[in-house]
C-alpha cells in the first residue's frame, strides 16, 4: 500500500526532538485514522512511535495518514501513538452496524483503552497533561444512516453515545481532547459518481452538516462542564474542500499509490489530504504537542 515516495520519506522522519520529554496521543476512530495498531504487539518507542506495524503503519491512504504524520513530522517531543482506531468502525454497532461484526466500535475502543491503558501501565505512563486524546469518527455512521427515515434523530442518539464514551475517558483521566469533524464525504468518488448522485449528494451533505453541528455543540458543552478540560474541534471540512476545489482531475479520481489522485480509493483520502488533516491537528494544538 505504500508508495516508494512515502517509504523514502519514512526513512528521513525525525521522531523526537533531542531533549524533549515523552508525550502521548491516544486515538479513536475508523479507517481514516487506523494504522492497524495491535495493543498486544510491539509497544510504541522512540525507534517506532507507532509501535506496530512499522512506520507508517497499514493505512487506508496508500502510505502515511494523519496519525503517522503527527508523530513524525509535527511533534515537538517524542510523541508515542496508541492508535485504537478500527477500520469500518461506527460509534455503536447496535445503532449503525459496521461492515463486519469483528470491527471494534468506539464503545469497544474505549473498552480496549480501559483494559490496557487505564490505569497507566509502566510501559505507557501517560498523564492528563502529556496526553492528547483524539477522536475522528462519523464517516461510517453518516454513511449508514443518512437515508433512513429518522436520520437526524439517529445521528443525535449516536452522538449522545459518543459523548458518553468521552465522559468515560474524562473519568479515567483524559483532559485534552481533539475532536475531528466528519469531512465532506458527499465529495468522495463513491457518492459523486453514483447513478443517483443528484439525489444522494445533497442528502449526504445535509447529514454531515447536521452531525458536525451537534458535535460542535456538545464539544462546547463539555468545555463548559469541566474547568480542567480542553476540547478542541478540528474542522476537516475546509481541509478537504480546499484541496478538492483546487485539485482538478486529481479530485475526481482514485489510485492505490496514494499520491497520483487525492483519493486512495472511492471513499478514502490519499496521502496529501491526510497530511493536511495532520497539519490542522498540529495547528490546533501548537505548542502543547506540536511545532
Amino acid at each position: 500500500m505504500q508508495s516508494s515516495v512515502v517509504i523514502a520519506l519514512a526513512s528521513l522522519a525525525v521522531f523526537a526532538p533531542v531533549g524533549a520529554r515523552t508525550k502521548y496521543v491516544v486515538s479513536f476512530g475508523d479507517s481514516y485514522t487506523s494504522t492497524t495498531f495491535d495493543l498486544t504487539g510491539t509497544k510504541p518507542s522512540a525507534a517506532n512511535p507507532l509501535g506496530n506495524p512499522p512506520y507508517p503503519g497499514w493505512t487506508s491512504s496508500g502510505g502515511t495518514n494523519w496519525v503517522s504524520d503527527i508523530v513524525a513530522k509535527y511533534n515537538n517531543s517524542l510523541l508515542l501513538s496508541y492508535n485504537l482506531a478500527s477500520g469500518g468502525a461506527t460509534v455503536n454497532a447496535s445503532l449503525v452496524a459496521p461492515y463486519l461484526p469483528t470491527v471494534h466500535s468506539i464503545i469497544d475502543q474505549v473498552a480496549d483503552f480501559q483494559e490496557y491503558l487505564f490505569p497507566p501501565p509502566s510501559w505507557a505512563p501517560w498523564t492528563a497533561q502529556d496526553t492528547l486524546f483524539a477522536v475522528w469518527i462519523g464517516v461510517n455512521d453518516v454513511a449508514g444512516s443518512w437515508y433512513q427515515t429518522s436520520a437526524s434523530t439517529l445521528e443525535e442518539e449516536i452522538l449522545n453515545q459518543l459523548f458518553n464514551e468521552i465522559e468515560l475517558l474524562y473519568q479515567d483521566g483524559a483532559r485534552n481532547f481533539g475532536l475531528l469533524t466528519v469531512p465532506p464525504i458527499e465529495r468522495t468518488p463513491n457518492i459523486m459518481q453514483a447513478a443517483n448522485a443528484n439525489d444522494t449528494v445533497p442528502r449526504v451533505k445535509a447529514a454531515v452538516e447536521h452531525w458536525n453541528t451537534i458535535l460542535k455543540e456538545k464539544a462546547e458543552a463539555l468545555n463548559r462542564k469541566y474547568s480542567d478540560v480542553t476540547v478542541k474541534v478540528i474542522d476537516t471540512q475546509p481541509v478537504f474542500n480546499g484541496l478538492l476545489d483546487s485539485g482538478g482531475a486529481a479530485a475526481e479520481c482514485w489510485n492505490s499509490d496514494g499520491v497520483t489522485c487525492l483519493w486512495f480509493n472511492d471513499f478514502h483520502p490519499g496521502i496529501v489530504i491526510q497530511n493536511a488533516v495532520a497539519q490542522a491537528v498540529a495547528t490546533a494544538w501548537k505548542g502543547n504537542f506540536f511545532l
